[in-house]
């Protein structure tokens, strides 16, 4: 009798207790959706930094365009990307998820070919815009997809995963990009980056969410369709749906409502703000007085006001992210350092690899402020180390304090998004989070192009050591509190 006096009092529908068998085995993570999720996304991301790092060279050494447009070359991507963002969420709600990714990719397999037809420099630009559409298209849908199949109890582990497929996409797509362009042409790298993509298709094929996830609607249409079988066959319609549909409907329906029971706390049911166990992600003023701007606006359709705290920390700290990508190659080039640079995001993939596991248990187990607070300080520790990098050796090391600032901070800031987002809005809450990333990314080139010549590369560095810190400042604002899941 004590036994049973102290085991939770929820139950299946047969009758059986469900939490201590939750507690014995954990819910899966590694599931066959999981793993063709987190190979696409490898596949579109390596097939980006492939392409992005020798874009502005190509342009150059091809077209013999100018700097500047050059450079365009490379950045209108991101901005076909932002575009993205905005589209993407409402796609997914006129068409479905599934039908969505799956054009995606398709899409970015014939815009990587069409960078073997040498079109104009015009026509190249516009192929960039397209490309950069479907990239984000296709990895907004994706994230929406896997972070809807990740287990609540795992959002941390299972998203810093999932992130890493995007590291080694990051780490093998740039040094494959200049390996190639350098020893066999630029035919030959489209080629690849075009096989490469390709391979994403299948794996977008072979993914069988549940069906709440891969129709289009929600929980309550759901509902509705159950509801307009039952008043059918009670004759108070003239047509009834066929017994299949009915049936595809009310399973879309349970599995809507197991998601749902999924996401309450065993230990509370829900009931107790202060518990400790489901404390979930940020319930600030800050956010309430953002929420009300948003959701009582136009943007609500575009925008998910509950994680614009977060999305706009992690974009600040993108921000300074921005300056390795467009000034770490000359700025080592001055200092003698050209061989270790071409190593640096070797050793930043591989910080990122031998942590996020860590952090993404730490972060499900203990909270954000544990994980997030040491990452913001190793960047700035790696920010001020590439400032005054005098040999190889203080390169590299930068790099890896800067892998693990940054991958945890992108992977841990992504879940604390998805944790305070309902099902019906998770496309919009990862629209919104990447949103922010890219005007991060894109936004940071052309404002610190313009300080560079006035204060240097050295005190360039030490200024994104400051972003950083102001981006730690503005986290302990954003992450308060963690009562309050809405």
């Amino acid at each position: 009798m004590a036994s049973a006096a102290s085991a939770p009092s929820s139950a299946a529908p047969g009758g059986a207790p469900t939490a201590r068998a939750a507690k014995a085995s954990p819910e899966p993570l590694w599931t066959r959706n999981f793993v063709f999720g987190t190979l696409l996304n490898f596949f579109i991301a390596g097939n980006y930094f492939m392409l992005m790092v020798v874009m502005t060279a190509y342009a150059l050494t091809v077209y013999e365009a100018p700097a500047a447009v050059a450079a365009f070359c490379a950045s209108a991507f991101i901005v076909g990307t932002l575009f993205s963002r905005f589209a993407s969420a409402p796609l997914m709600e006129r068409f479905g998820r599934m039908p969505v990714l799956i054009v995606g990719a398709v899409a970015e397999v014939a815009l990587t070919a069409l960078y073997l037809l040498n079109e104009p420099l015009g026509a190249l630009i516009g192929v960039r815009l397209l490309h950069g559409f479907a990239y984000g298209m296709c990895s907004t849908t994706l994230a929406t997809v896997v972070t809807s199949l990740i287990p609540a109890s795992r959002k941390g582990e299972g998203i810093g995963y999932f992130m890493l497929s995007i590291t080694l996409g990051s780490a093998i797509g740039p040094f494959a990009g200049i390996f190639i362009s350098n020893n066999f042409g630029y035919d030959t790298l489209f080629l690849v980056a075009s096989i490469m993509v390709a391979l994403a298709v299948p794996c977008a094929l072979l993914l069988r969410p549940s069906r709440a996830t891969r129709v289009k609607g929600s929980a309550v249409k759901a509902a509705a369709e159950v509801q307009a079988a039952a008043d059918a066959v009670g004759g108070e319609v003239a047509a009834a749906p066929t017994e299949e549909a009915r049936e595809e409907a009310e399973s879309a329906r349970d599995e809507a409502e197991a998601q749902v029971a999924a996401d309450v706390c065993p230990a509370c049911a829900g009931a107790d703000p202060e518990c400790p166990t489901c404390s979930r992600v940020p319930s600030t003023h800050l956010e309430e007085v953002v929420t009300d701007k948003v959701e009582h606006s136009p943007l609500a359709r575009f925008v998910e006001a509950g994680v614009l705290p977060i999305s706009v920390v992690c974009g600040l700290l993108f921000f300074g992210y921005s300056s390795l990508l467009t000034f770490l190659t000359p700025f080592a080039n001055e200092l003698g350092l050209g061989r270790a640079a071409s190593v640096f995001f070797v050793a930043y993939a591989l910080a990122m690899f031998v942590t996020r596991p860590f952090t993404g248990r730490a972060f499900d187990r203990k909270g954000p402020h544990l994980v997030m607070i040491p990452a913001f300080v190793s960047f700035v520790v790696g920010m001020v180390l590439v400032a005054f990098m005098a040999n190889d050796w203080m390169l590299l090391i930068a790099a890896m304090f800067l892998g693990f600032g940054v991958g945890t901070v992108q992977s841990c800031g992504l879940a604390m998004a998805v944790r305070v987002t309902s099902d019906a809005r998770l496309s919009v809450a990862n629209a919104t989070f990447y949103m922010l990333l890219d005007v991060g990314v894109g936004i940071g080139p052309i404002i610190l192009g313009l300080i560079v010549p006035l204060i240097g590369y050295q005190a360039l560095y030490l200024c994104m050591a400051a972003v950083g810190a102001a981006a730690l400042a503005l986290f302990l604002v954003v992450a308060k509190t963690e009562k309050g899941a809405r």
